[in-house]
């Protein structure tokens, strides 16, 4: 089959073809027929088609609504795989797409029976995509590593590949920029669930975002994508969430690193039938881990209704009904995506709500309306302290009043945590033989610290805690292995209920302190902010001066809340 007048393919690229005339000279069908290389889905027979053109090129022709959408991308990785090379595409009208099948008819039964669903269509595409084999042996190397991150950062013609581990960044390896743009495009254009993506289709110029399932044998891996342009280049972060049961570990807040104190307050909270838990941290704190431990917890009491309302879920607990939402792909302030889930929430009869984050006004105006109902309310928010928690939900970008935040019935708590690399035990050394004393001093001087027992991480690391195919080169303190968490949790009296509400935040933090009675080298947390249950964390070796630093600040930025 051809056309009369031979048209240059790239002439019509992404145009609308309503005559005949104007498709361009092909030589067959490549999808459909007895010669097909390959096909689509039995519903899209007569809405998506390939044209084959001379030298194993192909032109992509489609109904409007087709465009963009997973088979179309699956239909070109598929012809990719089989090597085909693309010379163009474009939208058309139902009557050009009738002329082009109508001398096909219908599709034999031996194509009929290849013809796979769409679901289908797609898990061959990732069996078969160079693209997304590079894609799936990074992603399967860093699970291997347990990393929490990977980053693919992209300048010029070259693209490095660096992982979280143990809460610090670190260089997996460096490929040709093309190689890595391929593959995240083919995992975001393919696999990423159509409803999460801000984009139709990936564009490096844009910032963009989605929720990635990723199939590795029998475990699907969660990959939570954010993109966003850079000078030279474009960076893609994507969070690795292990949801299945059998990977993920059964975590107690002890476990995480809380101490007995914070444990005790934090089941007072918990305990109580109203009011908000608010978990706050900057990114990568693990804040959602906290949460989910908490949520966990309650679920297996199993006497009280749990209801989650997450953008995106995350986290799978059994117990709790997750509902997911979607934030307006158009950043349309005017939808907002939060009334029908809280409507859908108020329905459900809930004792217990958990809402993932709170970022904006609309999620901020949920939590409130939750409480203000009766309903104990758990969640995230990105603040610096535990008691910023309140400046935070109260500032203009979420707009909620220090009236109606700062009271018993509303505040349950406030946590704020950070996440502190661990010494290896097998390689630590003392800091008395690796640290100056005008560094190390200090921790004696302005907290109390024994320094005969702070150790450090080694630079160099052991068989122990260095992971393989990672580049410590340029690494100090490399010696480290695992992380904990260091934590503030205050359940806020009376008097710092009045003077928050009267917008006294130092007042309060200085009220928060005075009522410290244990040492920093003791487990009671009562008074304490993060940096000091860093410090008891110190005083018994597990981290080191260096990560406390680097979290906290030098030792002498404290000598006045002491």
């Amino acid at each position: 089959m051809s056309v009369a007048n031979i048209i240059n393919p790239g002439s019509v690229t992404g145009q609308y073809i309503s005559n005949f005339k104007d498709v361009p000279t092909f030589s067959g069908l490549l999808t459909h027929g007895h010669e097909a290389v390959t096909t689509v889905p039995r519903e899209k027979e007569r809405t998506l088609v390939a044209l084959g053109l001379d030298d194993k090129g192909y032109f992509l022709l489609c109904m409007p609504e087709e465009q963009n959408k997973v088979a179309w991308f699956a239909l070109r990785e598929r012809l990719k795989a089989r090597g085909y090379q693309p010379r163009g595409h474009a939208t058309c009208s139902e009557e050009v797409m009738n002329v082009l099948l109508r001398d096909v008819g219908r599709v034999s039964k031996e194509t009929a029976r290849q013809i796979e669903e769409d679901a289908d269509v797609v898990n061959d595409i990732v069996n078969e995509s160079q693209p997304i084999g590079w894609f799936r042996d990074v992603l399967t190397s860093c699970i291997n590593l347990g990393a929490t991150d990977m980053h693919f950062e992209l300048r010029g013609n070259r693209a490095m590949v660096r992982v979280r581990l143990d809460g610090l960044m670190r260089e997996l390896t460096a490929v040709p920029q093309q190689i890595a743009l391929d593959g995240i495009s083919a995992v975001y254009n393919i696999i990423a669930e159509e409803r999460s993506r801000s984009e139709g289709v990936f564009n490096q110029s844009l910032a963009q975002q989605a929720m990635i399932p990723f199939v590795l044998g029998s475990e699907t891996v969660n990959l939570r994508f954010q993109s966003h342009p850079a000078v030279s280049g474009m960076d893609v972060i994507m969070r690795i969430l292990r949801t299945n049961k059998d990977t993920r570990k059964k975590l107690s807040l002890d476990m995480l690193g809380y101490t007995p104190s914070q444990v005790d307050a934090l089941q007072t909270a918990v305990g109580s039938s109203w009011g908000g838990i608010f978990i706050a941290g900057i990114t990568g704190s693990g804040k959602t881990t906290t949460l989910n431990t908490l949520l966990t917890q309650l679920a297996q009491e199993g006497n009280r209704k749990i209801v989650s309302i997450e953008d995106p879920v995350e986290y799978h607990v059994n117990g709790v009904s997750h509902l997911s939402i979607q934030r307006s792909v158009s950043g349309d302030e005017s939808v907002n995506p939060f009334k029908g889930a809280m409507m859908a929430f108020l329905r459900m009869d809930p004792d217990v709500g958990m809402f993932g984050e709170i970022r904006d006004e609309f999620s901020a105006e949920m939590a409130l309306g939750a409480i203000q109902t009766g309903h104990k309310i758990l969640t995230t928010v990105h603040a610096t302290s535990a008691l910023g928690v309140v400046d935070r939900l109260t500032s203009k970008s979420l707009g909620l009043l220090r009236d109606n935040v700062c009271n018993p019935e509303f505040l349950s708590a406030l946590v704020y945590q950070v996440l502190t690399p661990l010494n290896c035990p097998a390689c630590k050394v003392r800091a008395m033989d690796v640290m100056s004393p005008a560094t190390l001093i200090p921790y004696q001087t302005i907290f109390g610290l024994d320094v005969r027992d702070i150790y450090c991480a080694s630079d160099c690391g052991c068989d122990e805690c260095l992971k393989p195919n990672i580049d410590y080169s340029n690494s100090k303190h490399a010696g480290v292995k695992g992380v904990k968490v260091s934590a503030e949790v205050i359940l806020p009296d009376e008097e710092m209920f009045l003077l928050l509400k009267d917008g006294k935040d130092i007042e309060a933090r200085k009220a928060w302190r005075a009522k410290r009675i244990a040492k920093f080298n003791e487990p009671d947390m009562t008074g304490k902010e993060a940096w000091g249950h860093a410090l008891y964390d110190m005083s018994r070796g597990l981290i080191d001066p260096y990560y406390f630093e680097m979290n906290f600040g030098l030792p002498k930025l404290f000598a006045s809340k002491v």
